[in-house]
């Protein structure tokens, strides 16, 4: 027999909903998109013939203040970071208080799994160099599934400065990549946060306002390594 709820119950089930993470439009959507094959950067010339990778921050409700393009190679992952504010600061180990982006790669694009596996990285490029740093990866793991750190030395960055904004390339060695086979694996899970001094981060697929983003690889991007 049908009984309805009392006013006492009903909010009790509300309050359910106060231990639930908030939703965003972004959260609703699984993304997919192509990246170009290419040889190698030489001052950016490779991504001024390929669109950036598509703005989300209408989704997240953030402000807009840079482009993300990707790229990949058998030896590697590259990236282009164009910004429209100038260069103020970097910093580490608090890197993400200054000028910097972070880039989460993994390279099963596993969708299952709610926290990182060895096949998932998070990568840390400066815009400027400090304390002898530019580019790092700082994943975090848990102890039964990981993969060693890779060598910093391995990493290459190099930053421009034009106009009002920054321009940073970086790529990111197959070496550095563990379980990289663009041969037997053809798509990889990828999602980025641009950070800038005492102002909102920028994200891409997931806003670490409301998620872990590390912990998260199922919210983050499908990338397709287009063939060449």
């Amino acid at each position: 027999m049908f009984r309805p709820y009392t006013f006492r119950e009903e909010l009790m089930d509300l309050r359910i909903f106060e231990y639930l993470d908030p939703l965003v439009p972004v959260d609703f959507f699984s993304f997919s998109f192509d990246i170009p094959y290419g040889k190698e950067i030489q001052k950016g010339s490779l991504f001024r013939k390929e669109p950036a990778l598509p703005d989300m921050t209408s989704f997240l409700g953030e402000e807009k203040f840079a482009d993300m393009s990707l790229a990949w190679n058998e030896e590697g992952v590259l990236g282009h970071l164009v910004t429209n504010k100038p260069f103020e600061e970097s910093s580490f180990p608090h890197y993400w208080e200054g000028d910097s982006v972070e880039v989460f790669l993994d390279t099963r694009d596993s969708k299952t799994a709610g926290f990182a596996t060895k096949f998932c990285h998070h990568f840390v490029f400066l815009a400027h160099e400090v304390q002898g740093v530019q580019g790092v990866e700082v994943t975090h793991f848990r102890s039964d599934d990981s993969h060693p750190l890779c060598d910093a030395e391995g990493l290459q960055v190099k930053t421009s400065y034009e106009g009002q904004g920054y321009v940073l390339d970086f790529f990111i060695p197959s070496s550095c990549l563990y379980g990289y086979d663009p041969t037997s694996c053809s798509k990889m899970g990828f999602t980025y946060r641009c950070n800038r001094p005492k102002k909102p981060s920028q994200h891409f697929t997931v806003s670490s306002k409301y998620f872990e983003i590390l912990q998260h690889p199922k919210l983050w991007a499908s990338v397709k390594m287009v063939q060449p």
